[in-house]
C-alpha cells in the first residue's frame, strides 16, 4: 500500500503542477512538484522502493511535458539517488533542515535538468532558459518542501496500516 500511496502522491503532484503552470500562466515561477515528492521519496524510502517510483513518476512527466522519453525518468532517478545518500547521511528534520533539503535539492535539479537537456537536446539557447530559471525554480521548491513534507508524512500515516502492538 504504501508503494501505491506514492506514486499516487506523485501522480497527483504531475497533475497539480501541470494545473498551476496552465490555470494562472505561470511557466517561470510555477511549482515543481515532482521534484518535492522526488525529494520525499529519497528521505522516506529504500533505494530500491524509491528508485522504482521515481522511474516510474519520470516516465509519466515526460507524457507531461512532452520530451523526449527518459530525459525526466533520467532526471529524477538521479535526484533521488543524491537525496537519498544526503539523508542516509545527514537527517533533515525541522523546518529548518527540510528548507536545506528543499534549497539542495532544488539547486541539484535545476543542474541535472540542464545537464541532461544539453546532452539530450543539444540546445544552444538552453544557458540562457536555465539562468531563468535557477532563482525562481530554487525559491519555489525551497518554499514547497517544508509545507508539502508534512502533508505527505501525515497521508502516509492515515493510509498506511502500522502493525497492531500489545499494549500489555
Amino acid at each position: 500500500m504504501s508503494f501505491l500511496l506514492a506514486l499516487l502522491a506523485g501522480l497527483v503532484a504531475l497533475c497539480g503542477d501541470l494545473f498551476v503552470r496552465e490555470a494562472f500562466s505561470t511557466e517561470t515561477w510555477s511549482p515543481d512538484f515532482f521534484v518535492v515528492v522526488v525529494l520525499w521519496l529519497g528521505t522516506t524510502r529504500s533505494w530500491t522502493e524509491g528508485a522504482v517510483i521515481a522511474a516510474v513518476l519520470g516516465v509519466a512527466a515526460d507524457g507531461f511535458a512532452s520530451s523526449p522519453l527518459g530525459m525526466h525518468m533520467l532526471h529524477g532517478l538521479l535526484l533521488f539517488y543524491l537525496s537519498r545518500a544526503i539523508s542516509s547521511r545527514v537527517l533533515f528534520q525541522g523546518f529548518l533542515g527540510r528548507l536545506l533539503l528543499g534549497l539542495v535539492g532544488g539547486l541539484a535539479s535545476v543542474f541535472l535538468l540542464a545537464a541532461i537537456s544539453r546532452l539530450l537536446l543539444g540546445d544552444a539557447r538552453l544557458a540562457v532558459r536555465v539562468t531563468q530559471l535557477i532563482l525562481p525554480r530554487i525559491a519555489v521548491v525551497v518554499a514547497i518542501v517544508p509545507l508539502a513534507f508534512p502533508v505527505l508524512d501525515r497521508l502516509e500515516a492515515l493510509f498506511v496500516r502500522q502493525p497492531e502492538r500489545d499494549l500489555m
